[in-house]
């Protein structure tokens, strides 16, 4: 493990962005999760449930997004600067259907129309999908290679990002979620709600390592660089580790039928893919394709020290605040979800 990680106020936000992703992917993770479950059901009682689950913490969880993405801006604004600008298309279409997803929320059942609700439910598919989809498609390129030159500037159109490695990671990202979210249903309801995230749980833990295979040969291909931290630093293996005990988790609880620990499983999955990622690209956050010496690295685009020593106060001050808040809602909020009532 490198002692930079902790004995440098860069490595040490390296770590702490890692943490923001980590949170992301477990709590934003299962709200992806079951909203793209919605269409797969046809009865509204049943998608009511869908919405129903995570409707009192959806809105907490994407601060977990909003945070982060403060972190890049503040801690590595050359970084900031260049993704937002490079992958300006794709965010753009992210934001577009967060907001989608959130408008859903409000106006689904407004009125009682089928149509409108069928409307609106596509809408809300859209806006968990998406996201899933083009999140998973920005990190791979990011750690496989963007044409960036040496001022950051990217160098490319929107179908550059389409490239077969990070559309699979995108993939695999969309399965992860999917798993995570049919986990936090398995806990939250009952009837017919729960036979469907148990066939799903199913279909997504297949295809999660399916794909993951898929990607992981792929990337053996085009980006063999990527895998050469885990030989020089060997404790590093803990994070692929965390992915393998989390499928023997999640596949021992789905046969035995020991369905509300399941989410130990795709916790432990969720936490290892985002760190497996993350100890795959240590020190570069942006590679670029052009010319390996213009990788953006935690050494070359972090803000001052200054900045840096403030933002780490402020994060050690309110970050136990967010962790406690959080805590306390899911245990106010705990228990099986119906149909009656709804978001308000």
């Amino acid at each position: 493990m490198p002692v930079e990680l902790f004995t440098t106020l860069e490595g040490i936000w390296f770590v702490l962005a890692g943490f923001f992703l980590v949170g992301y992917a477990l709590t934003d993770g299962f709200d992806l999760g079951t909203g793209i479950l919605t269409l797969f059901t046809n009865k509204d009682e049943n998608r009511k449930i869908l919405y129903n689950a995570v409707a009192p913490v959806w809105d907490g969880n994407e601060v977990w997004l909003i945070a982060g993405g403060g972190m890049l801006f503040a801690a590595f604004p050359i970084v900031y600067a260049s993704a937002f600008s490079g992958f300006y298309l794709a965010i753009l279409i992210v934001l577009w259907a967060l907001i989608g997803r959130a408008v859903a929320f409000e106006y689904r059942n407004k009125k009682g129309s089928k149509t409108w609700r069928n409307i609106w439910d596509i809408v809300y598919w859209l806006g968990n999908f998406v996201p899933a989809l083009l999140f998973g498609v920005a990190v791979g390129n990011a750690v496989v290679g963007v044409p960036i030159d040496q001022k950051g500037v990217y160098h490319g159109t929107f179908f550059t990002l389409l490239r077969p490695a990070p559309l699979l990671m995108g993939i695999v990202g969309v399965f992860m979620f999917l798993m995570h979210g049919t986990a936090y249903l398995l806990r939250k309801t009952e009837g017919e709600v729960f036979e469907l995230a148990k066939k799903f749980a199913w279909i997504s833990f297949i295809g999660f390592v399916i794909t993951l295979i898929i990607t992981d040969f792929i990337l053996v291909i085009v980006a063999p660089e990527l895998y050469s931290n885990y030989f020089k630093y060997p404790l590093f293996w803990i994070a692929p580790l965390l992915i393998i005990v989390g499928l023997i988790l999640y596949f021992k609880n789905l046969i035995s039928s020991n369905f509300d620990k399941v989410i130990y499983g795709s916790t432990l999955v969720s936490i290892g893919t985002v760190l497996t990622i993350a100890f795959a690209s240590y020190p570069v956050l942006i590679r670029s394709s052009i010319n390996p010496e213009y990788n953006l690295t935690i050494w070359n685009s972090a803000s001052s020290h200054l900045t840096l020593t403030v933002m780490l106060i402020a994060t050690l001050i309110f970050m136990p605040m967010v962790i406690t808040y959080t805590i306390y809602v899911y245990r106010v909020f705990k228990g099986k979800v119906s149909s009656e009532g709804g978001y308000h």
